[in-house]
This record gives structure tokens, C-alpha cells and sequence, in this order.
């Protein structure tokens, strides 16, 4: 019964349907475009979301079954890095979201700081898979694996599967000491959020205190933690504790974790950036080793400027001052029966390229044990030693290229007897002129000891009061041999001898003797003369080099360095543009290469600098005859603006008069140009006790453009304008369109064709034609458009009268407004205007019968379109009745159904999904410094803004002027949090520029063109060729070159048309 009730009332519904379909056809509503699709209902889509890694405290390490790595090939790496943590929340350490882009390749950084680069293939096999993240150094520029994404923001890499073996090409900068403390650490806003607590901040200014140079900033932060805290590996802070603030202020002890985390806090606390790094700390060797727990570590990056991310570390030496190798040896002593052995490790790491090094092992007779000349880890057996003593073992690594250097470690080896004698240190240094008293402690059967040693560099002895032992007293001769000896010393009891060999590095101080001269000029280059010599002896050391500081009151900035040979050096400094006019003191160090017996030296010098003046004026003025105002500036090269100063002038050589620059440096000068002609003004600036003389030339021309009043040009079609410059033969003029179009237009030999985009709408617009600040002439185009009439109306029916409807649109098919149509019906005239979407009615009385009439439209034409006339064919006719019978038959199906539809349960109300936006109203979120960016927040609840981590205030509407750099942009409403980074930058140009290099030639490489050979113009034409739309190629192309080659500066409005047209060819994938 049931099922017969459901077929009768389907049968129902589709009769009708039916019904409907036959008489209502004519009259049944389609769709709104904007009605949305059933996939829409039956497919909902989940919205992206916000996703975070953090840390802090770190997350228990997995016992060793869980992790165990083989690494080949990290010759010269230590530091794998496996997450990057940014912001420091609550106590925690979380990463900012950041866009992986699929791809195995991110490019070296480009470092603009003298360094030294090595690179190295790394192999990872991983005994269990890997997921996301893998372990990678900080300068990875590919990895070789299935499925890989970049993160360029962080240096990581991803894998999207799951992978155990991996390869990856890594490339590590070192530099030279004088070059890492030149380096500034660089604004980045995003990596200078700190807790907002004065204890913490009073306490990391106290650290470094007294030190001007950022780099050592860091290092002083550095050493403070490794000499004042200790390690502990399992730290237990209290709970609800502020780790951070319990590791500095109470234990004083922690992990990894707690030394670089607190690093991190503490430099940024002192303006610089930095972030914390979670990875594994390894040998840096070629061969395979076993990586496990042991290894897991974190360290700190700081970013300074043109260096790039630097590794700071508590645990390990700074990694980044260039050495030849590194050297470490095990164990640090070793106590062997007579006549046993023993065994050594020594580890030959980050062998420089191209330095030949190798490493000699010894012992204190000088028989050599052991000779490698590759890097590795090398274990040696030593012995035997057949009577007690102290045999220290010297492990010796030198360069046999270029700069001798050297390292030397010594491991003691103890052969204990009736007593036994151990020095303080393993090896001494002795500078001559020095007396150095060494205490040797004696354990066991010794009573009365005494010293037996014909060394020259052992002068007396002595027993030490109130312990046992001997002292001995060290100096050496004025004669004696620079470098490593090993002197032997018996010390003798009760008929039994104890030899000692202690190794003594006998060095000399030296002295710094310079010439330099009195007065300098600021930009100017200049020499400083010297030699280097022993205090003592007075001899010439070989090697070294001579660095030159100079200090502003600030810093001290490097002006120049060079090699010393025997006797003499002459080193070419030169002074930056930058460099305020007073006396300034250079400091002169020499630096001895690693191992040298000479100990480095610094001397002073004062010069008086002279500031350097420059003119900014326009090499080149075109402008109309008649007055010529030239106006400009005179600097000093600090960019402070030279007051009061006289400026002769002259025209062609001829003294016309002098002119005074303003408080602000500016000044301007009237030049009388009656006709078509050409001139050189000469600018001369005497100069002054502060600043030099400064001399510039501008090329005046009176010239006259030749350009038709007005151009008409139809409606979306390039418009072409020729016209003649009289006066010069060749030149770069702009064209100004309003509101906002810019044409750089080339005049060769005196004539030149400009061709402007098709104009999306009538009208007049203006065109000024412009040589930098002058205006040379000015043009109208008259945009005009053909008219199309369209007969909407094929069919018109009515009672008494019928509609007949008409739309007129422009040769783009847009409508057009507001004008007049005459309708011609049957000798009927009729004159109608179309409202605002074009369309026109005109109403016709309707025949007893069925016509078809003909019917001619006609437009006069008006200012800005052109006349036309149509011949259309209409039916006009009665109007049907309307089958009423029908009509209440299919309402009472359409009753039966809602009913239906109404019964059955409501389906429960979906959840409101709550809304937090940030929109930027003035678009792009990338500003120019001192405009104002608008923003509006879009929430239910009332929001919070913060910028960079500090309360801004409360609201929906907010104008903010922030300084150069990132910012994070954090908006909090109830329990949403919304996250936006906006860039300011000092110039749009800079953003244009930056955006083409790192965005568009890198597709544009991609693609096939060879764009390191190419100019703008002709990739933009290549890429034409290739199909790609002109349009966004042409404007890119203009804007870029007016932002690099222009000294005019690029408008927002046009830097988000060359944004928008950047996207249009890229895609999505290069963001601001």
C-alpha cells in the first residue's frame, strides 16, 4: 500500500512538471549567475587552517633504537639543522607559518662581505623513515630525493614521503677576523620579539656594556654563558616556573636548549636578530659516522647585514672566523705502566681547500709516531715508555701552501714511579723579556727533590712552599730560537730520576711603526706606511697582516689591510663617502698567522678628515625657451646638507655669478634661454676647512616639441602619437597619462613614436610630455567608439501596445548611457534615451493582426561616438491569454509538494563558523616608509591588534605608520588569533627591483631565456613572442626600469599595478 502511495504521488509530480513545461515555457525564470552551485551543498570544502611547530621545553629525545643517522661527506659541516623556532610565546618556542614551495633547489645566498667557501656533498641514511623536515645544513642548496619541498624563509627542506636515504649539496662561509667585526646586524623586525620584562632586558644590555661592534655583541654574549653557567642534561625547573628567567637568575644551569634559547633572548634584547635552530652537532669529516641521541643539540643563527645567518653557539668554538683546519685530540692525559701502550684519537677537520695540511704525531724526542695528510678521525697506538716520566705527545697540523700555519695539541702520557711529577699546564708560552715561574706538583716518595736540566730557557728553581713540588723559573734569552721547544728536566730524590719533557712555545711582541698623512678627504683613497718588528730582538716577522680601522664615535669600520713582507708594508686604506668631516682615529693591528711565535700588536694614529661635498643636480636639463630654473643641492657625502656655502657658476665657461645654498642646502639658478639652443652650466664649491671642493656640470637645452594638439583615437585600440624635438638629437622623455600611466620615450636622431595602451573608456585625456621636473609640452587624445544597436526584442506582444526593446553598446560591448535613439516604425518616429545598462523602449500600438514590421534605428552621434543606423524585422502581436485552468492546476501540485517538504524533519541548523579577517583597504601589504597603511579587522567580537608582539589597541578600523622592516601583525578576537606580516620599505622602487630579480627572471630562466644576457626590453619581447600577454609584460618592463634606471621615484599606485601584472605571469607562488 505504501509503495503504491509513493508511485501515485511521483507520477503526480512528473505530470506536472510536464504541464508546466508546455504552457508555462515562455515564462519560466533561468537562474541568477549568481546562484550557487548543489556541489557547493553536497561538496562542502574545509578551510584552510593554521598549523604551528613548537617547542619549549624540548620534547623528551627518543631512545636510541628510535634514532640513529649515517652520515658521508660533511667535510666541512657540523651543524644539521632540523627545525627552525621564530617567536617565543608564553614561555614556548613556536615557528611562524611560512610557504613550502614544491622543488628541491634554494639558491646560496648572495654574500657581499670577502669570504671563504667550501662546499660538500652529504649523504644521509636514516635507519628508520623520514617525514617533513630533514636534517640539512643552514646553506643547503639542494636536495636529491622524491617528493621535496623548500622552505627558503628557515633554510629547510621537506619531504612529502616518506624517505631513508637522501643526499644533499651544502655550502659553509667562514671569514677573516677584521671582516666579521665590520658586519651590522641587519633590521629584521620578525626576529626581534622578546619578552617585555626590564629585569631580562636591563640584565642583556649589562652583558654587553661598553661594546659598539654587533659582532662582538654576540660573542660577549657567548662567552658570558659558557663561563657563568654550567651543563646539565636533564635540568627539572620548578613548576609553573619561567624557565628562561629560572636558568639565568636561579640554577645557572641548564641543556642546550636553555644555553640557546637564552642566547637568542639576549640578542635580541640588544637589537639583534635572532632565532633558535634544533638539529644534530656532528664531526666535520668526509668519512661515514654514526649519529645518535648524544648528537642531538641547539644552537642560535643571527642575521647580520651582507653576511647573512651566522651560527652562534655555547658548547662549540665560533665556526665562523676563517681557520686553515680544525684539530682536536683525545684523551686529555693518559697514564700507562712501564714499557705499556696506549691510544690516541685525533680528529683532522674542516680542512680548508687548497692548503696542503697535514698532521705529524711525536713524541718528546721528536720520533714521528704517525704522518696523514687527509682529513678524518684517526686513532694511534703510543708507547712504549720503559722508565716513569712525563712524555707529553705532540700532535702537529700545519698548512705546505701558501701562509705557513699551524695548530698543536699536546696529550701528556704519565709513567708513574716512586713519585711522580705532573707540570701545571701541558705546554707553556714564554715571551722573551718574560720571567715565567711554572710549578711542578710532585705525588708519592719525595722529600727532598731537586732540578737537574741543561735547558737554556730554565734559569733557577725552586722548591714550593707548603706543597710538594719544585718550582721552575723560565726565560728566554734574547737570542734563543722563536717557536716550539721541548726542554727535558730530571727531577732527582733519594737516587731516583723523573724526567720531565715540557713543551715551551718560545714567542716575541712586536711593535707597530706607521706613516699616514695629516688631512684625508672622505671617499678618497690613501696610503699608510709601516713595518712590523720584534720589541726584543727587532727583527722582521715574515707573515702576517696589517689591518686598518677607522672610528667614527660609534664603530669602527674597516678601511683597508694587506700583507706584510720582511721590513716594510704599505697598506691603501680608504675613507667612506659617509665619514663625517673632524679627526678620526685609525687603528693600526697586526695579526701574525695561526702558530706564528709572534703575538699580535695594535697601534694608533689620528687623521683629520675632511667631509666629502657633492652637488646633486641633473646631468642633463631639457626644457622650453625662455627662464631656465636649474635647482639643486649641495651634500656632504654623510648626507648632511652644506649650509650657507658660495657656488660660482658658470655658462660655457664664462663666470655668470655665485649663488648661496640654504640652511638646507638648496639652491636654485635662473638661466635666461630666449631661443632653441644648447649650454653647459659649471657648478664650483670652493670648499672649506670641513669639506672639499666640488665641481659638477649640467647640459642646458632650450628645445621644442612638436606634437598635434589632439589625437582621436577609438576605444580599445593602441593609440600612436609622433612628434619631433627641436634642440637635441637624442633623449629620454617621459609621457604622462592621467591618472597615472607613465611612458619613457626615446628620441632618436630628433623624432620619436609613442604608442599607448588601448583606453578601457571615452573621453579626453590629457598627456604631458616631461624631462625630469620640466614640462615640455602637452597633448590631448579624444577616445571615441563605433556603436552597435543590439534589438533585444524579436518578438512584441501587448493588448494595446507592445515594447520594443533596443541596447546600445560600445566597441568593447559595453553599454552606453544617456543617449538618444530615433525609431523609425511605419513612418512612425519615435525618440528614446537608454537608461543606465543601454537599453532603450519604445512603445508601438498593436495591429489586429499579427505584423511583422520593420524598424530602422538611428543615432546622431555625440561628442565621443560615432553615428550608426540599424534595420531590424519585429513580429508585433496580441498578447495570449494566460490558461488560468492550468495555472491553479500546477499551484495545487506545487502546494501538495511544499507540504510534503514541510512534514519531514528540518535538518539541524549548521554551526556558524566564526570569522576573523585582516584587510589591508589600501591593498597590498607592502608600504613605503611614513605612508600610512589602513586596516580593517572583520570579527564578531570585538578585536585586539598587536603589532610586533605590542598592544596597538581595540577595534575594527586602524591607520598605523610603522618604521622600515617586517612586522608581524596579530589580531585576537575571543578565541581566534589571525597572523599578517607587513613589509615597509625605504623606496617602492627598492620593492620593484627586488620583486623582478627574485620572482620574474627566475620564471622568466625557467622558461628557456637566457636572461643573465638579456636586456628587460628583450625578454619582455621574447616572452611576447612566446604567447604570453603583452599587456602585464610591457608594464612590468616599464616599471622595473623606470625603479632601477630612473632617478624618479615609483608611485604605490604603480608598484601594485607592476604587482598585480607580476602575478598575472608568475602566479601565486611569489608573495609579498
Amino acid at each position: 500500500m505504501v509503495k503504491r502511495k509513493y508511485v501515485a504521488f511521483f507520477t503526480l509530480i512528473l505530470l506536472s512538471i510536464l504541464l508546466a513545461s508546455s504552457v508555462l515555457g515562455p515564462a519560466l525564470i533561468r537562474a541568477p549567475p549568481q546562484t550557487k552551485s548543489l556541489e557547493r551543498f553536497l561538496l562542502p570544502r574545509e578551510e584552510p587552517g593554521n598549523y604551528t611547530n613548537e617547542t619549549g621545553p624540548p620534547i623528551k629525545v627518543p631512545g636510541p633504537t628510535q634514532f640513529m643517522l649515517l652520515v658521508t661527506g660533511a667535510a666541512h659541516t657540523h651543524y644539521l639543522r632540523l627545525n627552525v623556532y621564530t617567536d617565543y610565546v608564553d614561555g614556548r618556542w613556536v615557528t611562524r607559518n611560512v610557504t613550502a614551495v614544491p622543488g628541491n633547489v634554494i639558491a646560496p645566498p648572495e654574500i657581499n662581505v670577502p669570504h671563504h667557501a667550501e662546499r660538500d656533498e652529504i649523504t644521509v641514511i636514516s635507519f628508520f623513515p623520514l617525514h617533513d623536515n630533514l636534517y640539512t645544513s643552514l646553506y643547503t642548496t639542494r636536495v636529491n630525493a622524491p617528493g621535496i619541498e623548500a622552505v627558503p624563509e628557515y633554510n629547510l627542506f621537506r619531504a612529502s614521503l616518506n624517505i631513508s636515504t637522501y643526499s644533499f649539496s651544502a655550502v659553509s662561509y667562514t671569514f677573516d677576523w677584521p671582516y666579521l667585526l665590520n658586519l651590522t646586524a641587519e633590521n629584521q623586525t620578525l626576529y626581534l620579539s622578546a619578552p617585555e620584562d626590564i629585569e631580562l632586558k636591563n640584565f642583556a644590555l649589562s652583558i654587553t656594556a661598553g661594546e659598539s661592534l654587533d659582532y662582538l655583541k654576540a660573542l660577549k654574549i657567548v662567552r658570558y654563558l659558557a663561563n657563568n653557567y654550567q651543563y646539565v642534561e636533564n635540568p627539572s625547573p620548578p613548576n609553573d616556573t619561567d624557565r628562561l628567567k629560572w636558568f639565568l637568575f636561579e640554577s645557572k644551569a641548564g641543556n642546550s636548549y636553555d644555553f640557546s634559547s637564552a642566547l637568542v633572548i639576549l640578542a635580541r634584547l640588544n637589537g639583534l636578530p635572532a632565532r633558535l635552530v634544533e638539529g644534530v652537532y656532528i664531526d666535520a669529516v668526509p668519512e661515514t659516522q654514526v649519529v645518535t641521541e648524544k648528537n642531538l643539540h641547539f644552537w642560535a643563527e643571527i642575521y647580520f647585514e651582507k653576511a647573512g645567518w651566522l651560527i652562534f653557539d655555547p658548547f662549540h668554538p665560533d665556526p665562523n672566523p676563517f681557520i686553515p683546519f680544525e684539530l682536536e685530540v683525545s684523551p686529555t692525559n693518559m697514564t700507562l705502566s712501564p714499557g705499556g701502550y696506549g691510544e690516541i684519537t685525533a680528529k683532522f677537520m674542516r680542512v680548508a681547500s687548497g692548503t696542503n695540511a697535514t698532521v705529524t704525531v711525536m713524541d718528546p724526542t721528536g720520533k714521528t709516531i704517525a704522518t696523514f695528510e687527509k682529513p678524518g678521525i684517526y686513532n694511534m697506538r703510543v708507547g712504549p715508555f720503559e722508565e716513569p716520566g712525563y712524555y707529553p705527545i705532540m700532535v702537529n697540523a700545519s698548512t705546505n701552501a701558501g701562509v705557513p700555519q699551524s695548530i698543536v695539541r699536546f696529550i701528556p702520557v704519565i709513567v708513574p714511579g716512586n713519585f711522580t711529577v705532573v707540570p701545571e699546564v701541558p705546554a707553556a708560552s714564554l715571551a722573551k723579556g718574560d720571567i715565567w715561574w711554572l710549578d711542578l706538583d710532585i705525588t708519592g716518595d719525595a722529600e727532598n727533590p731537586k732540578v737537574i736540566t741543561s735547558s737554556e730557557l730554565v734559569y733557577s728553581w725552586t722548591t714550593v712552599w707548603g706543597k710538594a713540588g719544585v718550582s721552575i723559573g723560565l726565560q728566554a734569552p734574547h737570542d734563543s730560537r722563536l717557536g716550539w721547544h721541548v726542554e727535558k728536566i730530571v727531577v732527582v730524590d733519594k737516587g731516583y730520576r723523573f724526567p720531565v719533557y715540557l713543551p715551551i712555545f718560545v714567542i716575541e711582541r712586536t711593535d707597530i711603526r706607521v706613516i699616514a698623512p695629516n688631512t684625508v678627504t672622505a671617499g678618497d683613497s690613501f696610503k699608510i706606511g709601516g713595518a712590523v718588528s720584534g720589541t726584543i730582538t727587532g727583527e722582521f716577522p715574515e707573515w702576517g697582516i696589517i689591518y686598518a680601522f677607522l672610528s667614527d664615535g660609534q664603530r669602527e669600520i674597516l678601511i683597508g689591510y694587506t700583507n706584510i713582507s720582511r721590513e716594510i708594508f704599505t697598506l691603501r686604506a680608504k675613507i667612506p663617502e659617509y665619514i663625517s668631516p673632524g679627526t678620526k682615529e685609525i687603528s693600526i693591528y697586526y695579526i701574525p698567522p695561526i702558530g706564528h711565535p709572534y703575538l699580535p700588536s695594535m697601534t694608533a694614529t689620528f687623521v683629520t678628515v675632511r667631509g666629502l661635498a657633492k652637488f646633486s643636480v641633473p646631468e642633463l636639463v631639457l626644457a622650453r625657451p625662455g627662464n631656465i630654473t636649474i635647482a639643486g643641492t649641495l651634500i656632504g657625502g654623510d648626507k648632511r646638507p652644506i649650509a650657507n656655502a658660495s657656488i660660482e657658476y658658470y655658462l660655457d665657461g664664462n663666470l655668470i655669478g655665485t649663488v648661496n645654498s640654504s640652511e638646507r642646502g638648496e639652491f636654485s639658478i635662473i638661466l635666461p634661454v630666449p631661443s632653441v639652443e644648447s649650454h653647459t652650466l659649471t657648478l664650483r664649491y670652493p670648499g672649506s676647512s670641513d669639506y672639499s671642493p666640488a665641481t659638477a656640470e649640467v647640459d642646458v637645452a632650450a628645445v621644442e616639441l612638436k606634437i598635434p594638439e589632439t589625437t582621436e583615437a577609438e576605444l580599445g585600440r593602441p593609440v600612436k602619437i609622433s612628434g619631433r624635438l627641436v634642440g637635441v638629437q637624442n633623449a629620454t622623455l617621459e609621457a604622462y597619462v592621467y591618472p597615472g600611466k607613465t611612458y619613457t620615450i626615446q628620441v632618436v636622431n630628433g623624432s620619436f613614436t609613442l604608442t599607448l595602451e588601448p583606453f578601457p573608456t571615452v573621453g579626453d585625456r590629457s598627456i604631458e610630455f616631461r624631462h625630469g621636473a620640466y614640462t615640455l609640452g602637452r597633448s590631448t587624445v579624444v577616445v571615441v567608439s563605433p556603436v552597435e544597436i543590439k534589438l533585444l526584442t524579436s518578438r512584441a506582444e501587448g493588448k494595446e501596445e507592445a515594447q520594443i526593446r533596443f541596447q546600445v553598446v560600445d566597441s568593447t560591448n559595453e553599454p552606453i548611457k544617456g543617449v538618444f535613439l530615433d525609431v523609425v516604425i511605419d513612418g512612425l518616429v519615435k525618440r528614446v534615451m537608454t537608461n543606465s545598462s543601454g537599453v532603450a523602449t519604445v512603445e508601438v500600438p498593436v495591429p489586429e493582426d499579427e505584423v511583422n514590421a520593420t524598424v530602422k534605428v538611428l543615432f546622431e552621434g555625440s561628442t565621443y561616438y560615432l553615428p550608426t543606423q540599424k534595420t531590424f524585422h519585429v513580429v508585433i502581436a496580441r498578447k495570449r491569454k494566460i490558461p488560468w485552468l492550468y495555472i491553479g492546476i500546477a499551484l495545487l501540485i506545487g502546494a501538495v509538494i511544499i507540504r510534503y517538504r514541510l512534514v519531514r524533519k528540518k535538518p539541524p541548523e549548521a554551526k556558524r563558523e566564526k570569522i576573523l579577517k585582516i584587510i589591508f583597504n589600501n591593498g597590498i601589504p607592502l608600504f613605503r616608509e611614513g605612508e600610512t597603511m589602513e586596516i580593517s579587522i572583520e570579527c564578531e567580537d570585538e578585536p585586539e591588534l598587536y603589532v610586533d608582539g605590542e598592544l596597538v589597541g581595540k577595534g575594527r578600523e586602524f591607520r598605523l605608520e610603522l618604521p622600515l622592516g617586517k612586522h608581524i601583525l596579530e589580531v585576537r578576537c575571543g578565541e581566534l588569533v589571525e597572523k599578517a606580516t607587513a613589509r615597509i620599505v625605504k623606496s617602492y622602487n627598492e620593492a620593484v627591483v627586488g620583486y623582478y630579480e627574485k620572482c620574474f627572471l627566475p620564471w622568466a630562466k625557467e622558461l628557456g631565456l637566457d636572461v643573465d644576457e638579456m636586456t628587460p626590453r628583450e625578454i619582455s619581447t621574447m616572452l611576447t613572442d612566446m604567447m604570453y600577454p603583452w599587456e602585464p609584460l610591457d608594464l612590468l618592463t616599464e616599471i622595473f626600469e623606470r625603479a632601477k634606471y630612473s632617478h624618479r621615484e615609483v608611485s604605490r599606485e604603480e608598484f601594485i599595478r607592476f604587482y598585480r601584472a607580476l602575478l598575472t605571469l608568475v602566479g601565486g607562488g611569489c608573495v609579498v
